[in-house]
């Protein structure tokens, strides 16, 4: 944490002074709606225009961040680099001081969304765009792992009667395959229980 909390306050203040529209993900969003857990990594979605490359570049590069070559060696972030990884893997990895970076870059409708609901919320001394617990629920649904279901049982709990269940019934309906949508469903029922469970 000693590491992973500095990295988060310089990243934010890199997509401002870069102008980029951003919003923090994963297991630090989830702190904020569920049941915390500790990560090592952070999860950004992050809208970067094609002549904000260099200048993304050069930023990251400012506060210490790095990638890897193929040998697993440390490099500098260039445009190159960035422009394979987002075309490969739709994301861009660094890491510094040993913590991971993945910055989403969006493809997708659901993505385009999050980043236009991301609701700002204090972090230290300042406020930072967070994805919401109906897009991270949502996300969290599509990739479907075990840790990933455990937080969604955790949001939906935590934040029953607070959710805005008509909303991730739509998007669950337009972003999830069936059988995961069926799940959701169950899960609704199951963990956000009250008058806007049933609805």
């Amino acid at each position: 944490m000693e590491q992973l909390i500095p990295l988060i306050t310089d990243l934010a203040d890199v997509f401002r002074r870069v102008q980029l529209r951003f919003a923090f993900g994963g297991a630090l969003a989830n702190n904020y709606w569920g049941i915390v857990r500790t990560t090592q990594d952070v999860d950004c979605l992050v809208s970067i225009p094609a002549l904000k490359y260099q200048l993304l570049a050069d930023a990251l590069g400012s506060i210490g961040c790095h990638m890897w070559d193929a040998s697993g060696a440390p490099v500098p972030i260039t445009v190159r680099r960035m422009r394979e990884q987002v075309e490969q893997r739709k994301m861009i990895e660094c890491t510094r001081a040993g913590i991971r970076a993945e910055l989403f870059v969006p493809v997708v409708p659901l993505q385009h969304e999050i980043l236009r609901r991301a609701v700002l919320m204090p972090f230290q001394d300042q406020k930072i765009p967070v994805t919401t617990a109906e897009d991270l629920i949502l996300l969290k649904m599509a990739f479907h792992r075990e840790k990933d279901l455990y937080d969604v049982r955790g949001m939906l709990w935590v934040q029953r009667g607070r959710l805005d269940l008509e909303y991730l019934r739509k998007w669950s309906a337009r972003t999830l395959e069936d059988r995961a949508q069926e799940e959701l469903e169950g899960l609704i029922q199951q963990y956000a229980a009250g008058p806007e469970a049933s609805s």
